[in-house]
């Protein structure tokens, strides 16, 4: 682990470029990624879905994983890791977005492949989080309904929050952007 960061308590474990967060340096904060190349580089380059995080090391852990599959790499504006690709791709497109934002759609490239990925990381960010740790999970209905993706979360998970970002008449979307906030279950000796 990060040197400075050996007493975060808190896992962004898709980091990406950290677009969301207010705080972007913060040694409470591990961030984390399989991505190597992006603008805003990740603490540690880990996948998910495999850890050497011991059993109960955080108490919450943020997932945003990517929302659609089958992107080319550079061939779409989430798929841009860095300043430069995002600038070429919104002068080609006369787009107007500001900063840069990867959600790794590229890194998917099938449906079963994506949920796969999905199903594999909620079991390790179960292991890795402790007694009724916290998990934020991020999901917009782009391809796939958010009442499809939650039942690739296993049974030992209480969903505490499904917390609807804007809805589809204030962002003018044809998608419904969610943060749902599942709590570790008590473990029964």
């Amino acid at each position: 682990m990060v040197d400075d960061k050996s007493g975060a308590r808190v896992l962004d474990c898709t980091a990406a470029n950290r677009m969301f967060w207010v705080k972007r340096e913060s040694n409470k904060v591990l961030w984390t990624d399989v991505e190597s190349e992006l603008e805003v580089p990740a603490d540690m380059i880990v996948d998910i879905r495999s850890t050497d995080f011991v059993d109960g090391q955080f108490h919450t852990v943020i997932f945003d994983p990517p929302h659609w599959w089958g992107d080319k790499p550079q061939k779409n504006y989430y798929s841009n890791k860095n300043e430069e690709d995002t600038r070429v791709f919104i002068e080609k497109y006369n787009m107007k977005y500001r900063g840069v934002t990867y959600y790794g759609t590229d890194k998917y490239v099938t449906k079963k492949s994506l949920l796969g990925f999905i199903n594999a990381s909620q079991r390790e960010i179960y292991r890795i989080l402790d007694d009724y740790g916290v998990l934020w999970f991020n999901w917009s209905d782009v391809k796939i309904p958010l009442s499809k993706i939650l039942p690739f979360f296993d049974q030992r998970w209480d969903v505490m929050i499904k917390l609807q970002i804007g809805s589809r008449k204030q962002n003018l979307s044809k998608h419904q952007n969610w943060w749902v906030m599942f709590m570790k279950k008590e473990v029964s000796n």
